[in-house]
């Protein structure tokens, strides 16, 4: 029998809760249909010591809010309900009953609703009779007249996810990861967005940081800042390369990754300054037979945009120029081998490199507004012929599935402004892979509306559309991860706080937005990272089977999963 992921969500939770007789039901189990105007919030938000999966919904509309709450065994539960706002209010409707108080015309707290009799199976929980304004983020059902906080706060996050470590750091949206110090452990390298860095080992204990100067820019870029963690000289110590302004002058440093020191340097391939900073980026390539130890530059300072590569001493391999608008190329650079040689061609916007810098093609007349830039790839066997596609996610023109080699479309879709995207095996009973995309929506700001908003949009293989979720857009501007989560070797998905279903629906699982997934314990299954506020979480699965063995061992995949990564 096919169930929804709300019925799903609350068969558990009552298991879950059931030894001490509470039953939760949190605003995100209403965010399959969430009315068009209700956004998303969090305690920092709302400037709050904590919410329930720190996840609230914020009615800004007078559509009622429905879910279902399953129940093992009928009786009597008493209502108590978490809210705030000092503005607005709302009623519970449970089955055919409403509550007499209303909420969240007060100071955030808890307040009593009554006592309800809840039947065996589902049974209907409904927010209505709405006067908009107001915030709540969670319902407790309770067999006991009062309510245990404490107990209400342990039942937060789906039981399958354990909390590794935790850390505090500068506030960044770009975090690189390595082993600097030699000891087997996951470091990890901080980029403020005017450029500063920071390492810390895997402790969260600062090792060394590089304060940018203020010159020109304070932030430089509205994306990441550029660095990446690689051993390249084989010394079992991963270096920090990154950007730097040395004596009025931009360089591209290659720093020992405990100390900070400089080992190599070389001129940042800009030109003269003052200029801007659009997309400065650097991922790891491998571009002979050997294994991988080159480095790929992309630079977008506008108006004109370089496309390098370094050997493992920083010396020019080769530099490829293209004067166009800022973004037209996209926002990053991808070494990937796509044709199973064993090298890599690299890949920016709509144009293919060889490992020696030399054109294969492009698709300029394809994407001639920079506008209409990619802003995610992401590469699999479409078309099952056994070789690798491209998949990007091509702005306001959608997405955009090519031959790797040759350029040539397989099929195209739109999907809004098609943000991130990503391709698997990911849905039951539907061929495989699957294609699935982040729809951005962007809000009017004048009136209210949140200016970034996404919403899954499915795709079978042969570009179909399949289904969308949630109904509406949520607020933010979410990314994918995947992985092996288990460590049973079966890759699953993750997007914005949710684990996404067979179904292609989410579950709340992550109380902060997902930013990385990789084998961060070194132990054979690969956890969720989130970042969000300064604060770099990492996530496992509570269920996961530990074979031991150290997936980053592969440099292969440390390359392709851990190192270079981006969200753009």
């Amino acid at each position: 029998m096919k169930q929804t992921i709300t019925s799903c969500l609350f068969f558990l939770l009552s298991s879950h809760a059931g030894a001490q007789n509470l039953l939760p039901v949190p605003a995100s189990s209403f965010l399959d249909e969430v009315p068009k105007g209700n956004i998303i919030t969090t305690a920092f938000e709302q400037r709050v010591p904590w919410l329930f999966n720190n996840t609230g919904i914020k009615l800004n509309s007078a559509t009622n809010l429905m879910t279902q709450v399953a129940v093992e065994k009928e009786g009597t539960f008493h209502l108590f309900v978490r809210s705030g706002g000092n503005k607005g209010s709302f009623k519970v409707a449970v089955n055919d009953q409403v509550t007499e108080a209303g909420f969240g015309n007060t100071p955030w707290g808890w307040k009593e609703g009554g006592s309800f009799h809840l039947h065996k199976g589902r049974n209907y929980v409904k927010i209505t009779r709405i006067q908009p304004g107001v915030v709540f983020d969670v319902l407790v059902f309770s067999k006991v007249p009062t309510l245990d906080e404490k107990s209400v706060l342990a039942l937060q996050l789906n039981p399958d996810v354990k909390l590794l470590k935790e850390y505090k750091i500068p506030r960044s949206n770009a975090v690189k990861f390595g082993d600097v110090n030699g000891d087997g452990k996951t470091d990890f390298l901080v980029l403020e967005p005017d450029f500063s860095a920071h390492v810390f080992d895997n402790s969260g204990q600062e090792l060394w940081q590089w304060k940018a100067p203020e010159e020109y820019v304070k932030e430089r870029s509205e994306f990441e800042a550029p660095g990446v963690l690689w051993d390249f000289d084989g010394d079992g110590k991963a270096e920090v390369v990154h950007w730097r302004m040395m004596d009025g002058k931009e360089v591209l440093v290659t720093a020992d990754g405990e100390t900070g020191r400089i080992k190599h340097q070389t001129d940042w391939p800009t030109g003269p300054l003052p200029h801007v900073y659009n997309n400065f980026r650097l991922a790891i390539a491998k571009l002979t037979k050997n294994a991988p130890n080159e480095l790929a530059v992309f630079t977008d300072y506008g108006g004109t945009m370089t496309v390098s590569a370094y050997d493992a001493g920083l010396k020019q391999r080769w530099m490829h120029t293209e004067h166009r608008k800022k973004d037209n190329l996209g926002h990053y650079i991808y070494p990937v081998d796509l044709n199973n040689d064993g090298i890599d061609e690299v890949l920016v916007g709509s144009l293919l490199l060889d490992a020696h810098g030399k054109e294969i093609w492009n698709r300029f007349d394809l994407l001639p507004d920079n506008h209409d830039h990619a802003d995610s790839y992401k590469f699999g066997d479409i078309n099952g012929d056994g070789k690798l596609d491209i998949l990007t996610a091509n702005s306001e023109t959608g997405i955009f599935v090519y031959e790797a080699m040759t350029g040539k479309i397989i099929w195209q879709q739109v999907a809004e402004h098609t943000q991130q995207i990503q391709v698997g095996n990911f849905l039951k009973n539907t061929p495989t892979p699957q294609v699935v995309a982040g729809g951005r929506v962007y809000g009017n700001r004048q009136i209210g509306e949140p200016y970034l908003s996404s919403q899954l949009y499915w795709f079978d293989k042969k570009g179909n559309l399949l289904s969308k979720w949630p109904g509406q857009p949520l607020n933010g501007n979410p990314d994918f991860v995947k992985g092996d989560w288990r460590g049973n070797r079966q890759e699953e998905l993750f997007w914005y706080k949710f684990r996404i279903n067979d179904q292609g629906k989410g579950e709340l699982y992550f109380p902060d937005p997902v930013f990385h997934q990789f084998d961060f314990m070194g132990q054979g299954a690969e956890e969720v990272i989130t970042l969000s506020n300064g604060m770099l979480r990492v996530y496992g699965s509570a269920t996961a089977r530990y074979p031991n063995k150290d997936r980053k061992k592969d440099k292969l995949y440390l390359k392709n999963t851990v190192v270079n990564h981006t969200h753009y």
